[in-house]
C-alpha cells in the first residue's frame, strides 16, 4: 500500500478494498505500474488501473466509454481524461465508491482479455517495463 495513505484509516480501508476487488476480477494481475511506480493492475499485457491521489485511474477503452457515455457523464465521481481517452478518473472517498469500481473494472478487463483461444501476455517486468516507462 503506498505511503499517501498512512494518516487517513478511512483511505487506507477505501484503497485497500478497491484493491482486493480489482485483484478479484478474472485476468487481472497487481504488478509494478508503467505510469506510477506504485503497483498497477494489468490484463493481458495492459496495464488498465492505478492509484493517482484519491483517484482511481482506469482504462475503460473508448468503446466501454461510448457505450456507457451518458452514465459516466452523471456519475459526478466519474471524469473523462480527454474526448480521446481510454482512461477514466474515479473519485474514491467513499465505502459506496467500491461497488462502482468493481463494476467499472469488470468492463475494463473484459474489454482487455485476449480473444478464447488466445494466450494471456503478463505485464511488463524488469527492461520491459523500464521501456516502456520512458515512453510514457
Amino acid at each position: 500500500m503506498a505511503d499517501r495513505t498512512a494518516l487517513d484509516p478511512m483511505r487506507t480501508d477505501i484503497e485497500r478494498r478497491i484493491r482486493k476487488t480489482l485483484r478479484s476480477i478474472e485476468g487481472v494481475l497487481e504488478s509494478p505500474g508503467m505510469f506510477m511506480h506504485d503497483d498497477a493492475y494489468w490484463v493481458n499485457g495492459k496495464e488498465i488501473a492505478h492509484f493517482h491521489d484519491d483517484d482511481l485511474e482506469l482504462r475503460l477503452t473508448r468503446a466501454v466509454i461510448s457505450a456507457n457515455r451518458e452514465r459516466l457523464r452523471a456519475d459526478p465521481r466519474v471524469e473523462r481524461r480527454a474526448p480521446s481517452s481510454d482512461w477514466v478518473n474515479i473519485r474514491c472517498t467513499s465505502s459506496r465508491d467500491v461497488e462502482l469500481v468493481a463494476e467499472l473494472a469488470e468492463l475494463a478487463a473484459h474489454a482487455h482479455r485476449p480473444p478464447a483461444g488466445m494466450p494471456t501476455v503478463p505485464p511488463p517486468i524488469g527492461p520491459q517495463l523500464e521501456r516502456m516507462r520512458r515512453f510514457h
